[in-house]
Parts: C-alpha cells; sequence; structure tokens
C-alpha cells in the first residue's frame, strides 16, 4: 500500500480534479501464503501504480476501472498462475475500487503528512457499494447509511488502527459489511546504543524498510518518544541508569508500540526497581520486553538482531512466536 501512497500524491492536488483515479485495495485475501492484505494501488488511465498481488489480478482491475464507478473485483488463483506471479500459493481475493473523488479529503491530508489513517467502506448483502468514511484516531470525514452506522465504522477503523500497522478487515454489520483497509507509514526505531548491535539492529530494520536510528544520549532518545506511535520502536542497549532509567520512564509514559531493553535479569530486576519508585505499577512495567529479543539461541549481533525484530513483529500482531507447523489459523498475517 506504500506504492499506493506514492502514486496518491502524483495525483492532482487538494481541489483539483482527480483525473478519473481510483483507489484498489484489498477488501479479504484466502490463501496466497504470507502476502501482505494490505496491498494496495492507484488506476487512471495511465495505468496501475502500485502492486496488489503481483500484478495477477491488473487486467480485471484495468476492467472495472473502465466500466467507471464503485466496483468490486473477484478473482480465484490457481497455484500454477500464482507460482508464476511470485506468489507461495493460490487463492481468492476480493478487491474493491473507490474512484478518489469521491474519498473524503481528510484521506489526502493524512497521506500528505504520513498520519495513519484508515478507510470504511460498507459492502451490501446483494453487492452494493456504500459511501467510505476516512478515520483517523482524532478525526472521522464521510458517513456510511445513517448514524448508527458511521459510528460503528469509525469504532471499528479506530480498533484496527490501534494495532499499529496498515492492514485490512472485514466487520459484518446490518446484514452487510464493513471493508476496513489502514494506511500506517512505515515503522520507525531508534536504538539506545553503539557498536555491532546496534549497527546489526539497524541492518535489520533497514531490510524491512523501516527508518531506524542510533544515539547513545537521553535527549535523542527523548526526541524519537516525542512522536513515536504504536508502530515505533526503542530499544535500549544502554546499561548506565543515568540512560536508562530516563528512557524507559519516558517510553512508559509515551505512545511507543515496542520498549526494548538489552541486559541480563539481574539487570532487568533493577531496573523495574528504579522505575516503580518512579510511579510505574505492573501494567505499565509489562510493557517492557527485556531481556529484549525472543529465545532463538541468538549469539552473534546479527542473530541478536533478528530476534528482536521477531519480537517486534509478534508484538504488534499479537501473536505467540509459535512454529507455523504448530499451528492452525491464517499464516499471512
Amino acid at each position: 500500500m506504500h506504492s499506493m501512497v506514492h502514486a496518491l500524491l502524483r495525483q492532482p492536488a487538494a481541489g483539483q480534479p482527480a483525473a478519473d483515479a481510483s483507489i484498489v485495495r484489498v477488501v479479504s485475501l484466502t490463501g496466497f501464503g504470507r502476502r501482505d492484505a494490505a496491498d494496495g494501488a492507484v488506476v487512471d488511465q495511465a495505468g496501475i501504480h502500485g502492486e496488489i498481488l503481483g500484478g495477477i489480478l491488473d487486467d480485471p482491475i484495468r476492467q472495472a476501472h473502465a466500466a467507471g464507478g464503485r466496483q468490486l473485483v473477484s478473482g480465484r488463483i490457481t497455484d500454477p498462475d500464482a507460482d508464476a506471479a511470485g506468489l507461495l500459493c493460490g487463492g481468492t481475493a476480493r478487491l474493491l475500487l473507490t474512484p478518489l473523488d469521491e474519498v473524503p479529503e481528510l484521506f489526502r491530508t493524512s497521506v500528505a503528512s504520513a498520519t495513519p489513517v484508515a478507510l470504511v467502506t460498507q459492502i451490501g448483502a446483494d453487492g452494493t457499494i456504500g459511501d467510505t468514511v476516512v478515520v483517523t484516531r482524532a478525526a472521522a470525514e464521510g458517513t456510511i447509511a445513517d448514524d448508527a452506522s458511521t459510528s460503528a465504522a469509525v469504532d471499528a477503523a479506530r480498533e484496527l488502527l490501534a494495532m499499529g500497522k496498515s492492514d485490512t478487515r472485514v466487520v459484518e454489520h446490518g446484514g452487510g459489511e464493513l471493508a476496513i483497509a489502514t494506511l500506517v507509514p512505515l515503522p520507525s526505531g531508534h536504538v539506545v546504543g553503539s557498536g555491532p548491535i546496534a549497527e546489526a539492529i539497524m541492518a535489520q530494520g533497514q531490510l524491512m524498510g523501516w527508518t531506524v536510528t542510533s544515539d547513545e544520549t537521553v535527549d535523542a532518545g527523548e526526541a524519537f518518544l516525542t512522536t513515536a506511535g504504536p508502530a515505533d520502536a526503542i530499544v535500549i542497549l544502554s546499561h548506565d541508569p543515568r540512560i536508562d532509567t530516563p528512557l524507559l520512564d519516558a517510553a512508559l509514559r509515551s505512545d511507543v508500540g515496542y520498549v526494548g531493553a538489552m541486559g541480563s535479569r539481574h539487570t532487568q530486576a533493577k531496573r523495574r526497581t528504579r522505575l516503580e519508585a518512579l510511579g510505574h505499577d505492573e501494567t505499565s512495567l509489562a510493557r517492557i520486553h527485556g531481556p529484549v529479543g525472543l529465545d532463538l539461541g541468538s549469539r552473534t549481533p546479527a542473530e541478536t538482531a533478528v530476534a528482536i525484530a521477531a519480537e517486534y513483529l509478534a508484538n504488534r500482531s499479537g501473536r505467540a512466536a509459535q512454529s507455523l507447523g504448530t499451528t492452525t489459523g491464517p499464516i499471512n498475517g
């Protein structure tokens, strides 16, 4: 969906015609392995900007756009076709095309300011596509059918936004569905410390497309925390109480989604004591992931960085970080 954002920002400025562009987003996916359900694109007369399912449904998307207006595109992809498109396996997909000029302006301004935002569209039991509501944590614009439906849409969107990642969800409502898509900027991370482990964490974050910074000072960490949100992470490598105590205190009072702290169990216990003296209770202290990282048997800085990144992903998704071979749920998020 991030490629869709870049395409969206290339569209005419606010208040000007949208050049018949439509937003294309996922309603639901079944199968496809680990494919990102938050894929998205913009389609206009020039073509499709962005990517959904490796481009395998591009022809139906173009046809739906040519038909005009709000459109649902459904497709079933076989394993051979999925393999040719670079997907892990086949599956079924439902996509929604919404003319950009029908989407409330709050969406464009939120995208431009890198504010997490959600789109909610009502789909009737007969397949009728209703209006779209745009929702952020602080505002909402647009209406769906009636006040009760709009309120339900806003509540469901904010629940998904609180997970801190781009995602999709379908919620049953009024005999039909609310198709929700969240667009959250890629995570930002800050490492407090230096050396091989800090360098490895930064490299791992960059591999996943995140913005990761590193500094050894309290000021830099506190500056990061003033803008950090649920999708972001801070990892404290320092063992100096003059650094880790004020930064952990600030992190637990902030909206940052992941707080990691390097150190032995003895070090963690001493930190807890100092933080309790600053007024933090068990609920607050439970936000600290320390010793930081999943138990993967990591030894090298690179392996440690993988363990930390994996714990962050599990925490963000609300998963227990088990082997996929021992679970029965969906494997793509």
